[in-house]
């Protein structure tokens, strides 16, 4: 077999020839890489002691449409059209089919190909063929699983199965079982609570008002272990998923693995359940590792981002991106960025769109409404102090705004729109 490095310098005909790598991607809906506490996750351990493990990877942005389409392009939701969610209460737009995809790109590489579980992009009852994937699974999350392990064991080789599934978004169901649940040995309690979104932006004590934060405004620390417990058992049942999805491969020497997630989930951190129109770091930090033939296992704090998963993919199997991206192979080394850039869009109808910078020390979070937060996390990793109106920082304050405006101007100026009461 050969090697990654050799595999990707072959030439065509050559290359045609060669034992492709088959390809697994397993997805989680809304896990932060910041756990709350211990959680038992056997089958994520062992991808763990293969793999490479991005310490800094980032969501390009903590909305479940608008990620997935980051994740299956390499390009950010501005630029994939997908800004926000997409169903029947939300404002986005359907995923077009003309970008090309990790199922386009590896489908006419001659892969079989299978999309397994939430799509939340569109439309898919007729199935997702125009989007390069020509077998499509939909179900709860155990049956997801086992379907695609049961199509992963019949197929011959190459293959590529993108499996998705629901949990730990189960969180938002902790809302009616709280009473039942009991705090973990070991859980954590919020860094921070809600009285410190006193000087923060309007738009985040509006969610908690107004919005879905509203039936945990009066939750005392004992409902955060709650909660944080409610979630890490969500982990658990996601990880024994994975775990049924892991065993239905039948040549690890010759397969690449990759697991992440769409973004991550606030956990009562300031006092804020869920996601919303807030960037901070349980939301946006998430998982991601990558295991793949000639690929050492180690651990790498070089800045990631969903947009990084497609071309790294691609490049594992020696296969090149029919156009450009701006997301980076993270399989050829260290990659040299120095910030990553996210954004934000809409809760469902709620239109409030946030520009973010996040640099190894400092985050710039830039509401079209004007509101601003500025964090120091080497100084405050809690991000309890917004520093945007303090005078000591307004050079940086100023130079990370003039990258966000080279980045992508601001989507709308003006005050945002009202959330639903």
């Amino acid at each position: 077999m050969l090697t990654r490095r050799e595999f990707i310098g072959t030439a065509p005909a050559a290359l045609a020839q060669a034992k492709r790598p088959n390809v697994l991607l397993f997805m989680t809906d809304q896990e932060s890489a910041l756990l709350p506490g211990p959680a038992k996750l056997p089958n994520r351990e062992r991808v763990n002691a293969r793999g490479v493990q991005f310490t800094s990877a980032f969501c390009n942005t903590p909305q479940c449409s608008a990620a997935r389409s980051s994740l299956l392009t390499g390009l950010e939701p501005h630029r994939t059209g997908v800004v926000t969610n997409v169903d029947t209460g939300s404002l986005g737009k359907a995923f077009s089919p003309k970008l090309p995809t990790v199922g386009h790109v590896f489908r006419d590489a001659g892969y079989r190909t299978g999309y397994f579980g939430k799509w939340h992009l569109g439309k898919e009852d007729g199935g997702l063929e125009e989007f390069g994937f020509s077998t499509h699974g939909r179900g709860r999350d155990r049956a997801v699983a086992d379907a695609a392990a049961a199509w992963i064991g019949k197929q011959s080789e190459p293959w590529l199965a993108w499996v998705s599934i629901l949990n730990p978004h189960d969180i938002y169901s902790f809302i009616g079982e709280r009473e039942s649940v009991t705090p973990r040995a070991g859980v954590r309690p919020p860094a921070t609570g809600l009285s410190n979104l006193d000087g923060k932006p309007a738009e985040q004590r509006l969610y908690m008002d107004k919005d879905q934060g509203r039936p945990t405004l009066g939750y005392k620390p004992e409902d955060w272990l709650r909660y944080r417990s409610y979630y890490l058992g969500l982990m658990e049942l996601a990880d024994a998923c994975l775990g049924a999805v892991l065993g239905s491969i039948k040549d690890w020497d010759n397969t690449i693995v990759v697991y992440t997630a769409d973004h991550g989930d606030a956990q009562g951190e300031h006092g804020l359940p869920f996601k919303g129109p807030f960037m901070y770091e349980p939301l946006i930090h998430i998982p991601l590792v990558v295991s793949a033939p000639g690929l050492k296992p180690a651990r790498r704090d070089d800045m990631a981002a969903s947009i990084d998963v497609a071309p790294t993919l691609a490049s594992l199997a020696g296969l090149r991106w029919p156009g450009a991206i701006t997301g980076r192979d993270l399989s050829r080394g260290s990659i040299d960025r120095d910030a990553v850039f996210l954004e934000y869009y809409s809760k469902q109808k709620w239109v409030n769109p946030i520009r973010t910078i996040r640099t190894r020390r400092w985050k710039l979070n830039w509401y079209d409404s004007g509101n601003q937060e500025l964090y120091d996390l080497r100084e405050d990793p809690n991000e309890a102090r917004n520093l945007a109106a303090d005078p000591a920082a307004l050079k940086t304050r100023r130079e990370l705004e003039a990258r966000l405006d080279a980045w992508r101007p601001a989507l709308i100026r003006g005050q945002a729109t009202k959330p639903r009461n």
